[in-house]
């Protein structure tokens, strides 16, 4: 089958073999690195052991030395998102001079360097066939069913909304639905795959439907208008069966959640449409209003280096108490502001660049393998796709601009951009699997 689409010269890389020896190896470390950061396991072990087992030090290195050894920096930085996100990380970097505590914005580089960017080339550069992406993928949505089964085990309700405090990037209620938000699509990748049996698949939607519970139950409310980003994506972009599901799914959630979600986060959801009175959510979004308005006159005051990364809070609050007012001390609960006040304007030029990049490669993706009938491609863009635009939305609510969630989707958005082309290029289409029934003039009847 001839290259689909307008497929350009980065989406084939030069690689025609499957990878083998210390490259597969390296491949491997790298997913075990993404598992246990997705899985949060070094928190959730230490919760449960009370010891650190510094896992992420077992599979980091290999990882990353492997990255460095086989080729995947060059092979990262043949997509523009690679270009643009490292683009981004080095005015991260360049800004720490004019940081207004230097110190800790060089912490913070650091920390974003050892742990955050190298997912960009162990997943991007290592991830070179269909069969890793697919693996990768599964490696994800097996992650999402470990954080929800940690959920079933650690969530508790505190003033009426549902945290995880046995681990603690994940632990606030907000940061716990945005990551939920990010992995389920995953989890629906397994659920959609016609390899597996339809045991496993239809055993998806139990975990799927709690992790909906539980995001639900934190009563963020960024959270629920992501989830309805998501809703309003199915209906534009998914085919006519995945609507017909989706609007049905829609519809039970909508007449469950006065069973699912009362008390105080009821309460808290329903000040979202003027139905409730909340007085912790009024001053929420008080103050969340606040710090975006600082946000942006930091990022004119200092459009081109920032303040200085990860210094927002102690920026505002000492300039409130220098003017005699009472300082907020608290993050921008915006990431894409976070980004400007604190690293510059340049910064975020390539922050949104390198996500805009990785969205278009795989938007182009979606569109050839669903018009070349490649099931599977198409399957795995769309669940990345669901993915990044529920993600994107929960963290216009959150700081999380420094974390390895972007990172790691933007590799992957690599990676699966070229092997799907190669995929698609080479016709190598995923066959359907026979019903019950046998088959029918030879072809195999779709289940």
């Amino acid at each position: 089958m001839a290259q689909t689409g307008r497929a350009t010269a980065w989406t084939l890389p030069q690689e025609t073999k499957e990878p083998e020896g210390f490259q597969n190896l390296a491949f491997y470390a790298g997913l075990a690195m993404l598992l246990v950061r997705l899985a949060v396991l070094p928190e959730v072990l230490y919760s449960i052991l009370h010891v650190n087992t510094y896992i992420l030090y077992l599979v980091g290195p290999p990882a990353i030395f492997g990255a460095l050894f086989c080729g995947a920096i060059p092979r990262t930085l043949r997509h523009p998102a690679g270009w643009f996100w490292v683009l981004f990380f080095t005015f991260m970097a360049i800004s720490v001079p004019f940081s207004s505590w230097k110190g800790g914005s060089t912490a913070e580089v650091k920390s974003y360097a050892e742990f955050s960017l190298p997912l960009l080339f162990t997943v991007g550069g290592l991830t070179l066939t269909w069969k890793q992406v697919r693996t990768t993928c599964y490696v994800m949505g097996v992650s999402g069913l470990i954080n929800i089964f940690t959920a079933s085990l650690f969530a508790k309700e505190d003033n009426g909304r549902i945290d995880m405090m046995a681990s603690g990037t994940i632990g606030n209620s907000n940061d716990l639905a945005s990551h939920l938000i990010l992995i389920l699509p995953f989890v629906l990748f397994i659920a959609m795959d016609k390899r597996r049996n339809a045991f496993l698949r239809w055993s998806m939607i139990a975990p799927i439907v709690y992790a909906l519970r539980v995001i639900l139950g934190t009563a963020s409310r960024g959270a629920v208008i992501a989830l309805v980003t998501m809703f309003l994506f199915v209906l534009i972009r998914a085919s006519a069966k995945q609507r017909v599901i989706a609007l049905v799914l829609a519809g039970l959630m909508a007449a469950a959640i006065p069973v699912l979600v009362q008390g105080n986060a009821a309460a808290r959801l329903g000040s979202m449409i003027g139905e409730s009175s909340h007085e912790e959510a009024k001053e929420s979004e008080d103050a969340r209003r606040y710090l975006l308005k600082q946000s942006l006159i930091y990022t004119l005051q200092h459009p081109v280096f920032g303040i200085g990364v990860g210094q927002f809070a102690t920026y505002e609050g000492t300039s409130a108490v220098a003017e005699g007012r009472v300082g907020n001390w608290h993050q921008t609960h915006n990431a894409f502001t976070q980004v400007s006040s604190e690293c510059g304007i340049p910064a975020l030029l390539g922050f949104i660049l390198g996500l805009a990049a990785a969205l278009r490669s795989l938007s182009r993706t979606y569109r050839e393998s669903r018009r070349g009938g490649f099931t599977e491609i198409s399957n795995a863009a769309f669940c990345y796709l669901l993915a990044m635009v529920g993600y994107l939305v929960s963290i216009f609510f959150l700081a999380n601009a420094y974390r390895f969630y972007l990172p790691a989707m933007i590799g992957l958005a690599i990676a699966m951009s070229s092997a799907a082309a190669r995929e698609m290029s080479a016709g190598n289409k995923v066959p359907e699997l026979a019903s019950a029934f046998g088959s029918r003039n030879g072809l195999a009847v779709r289940i």
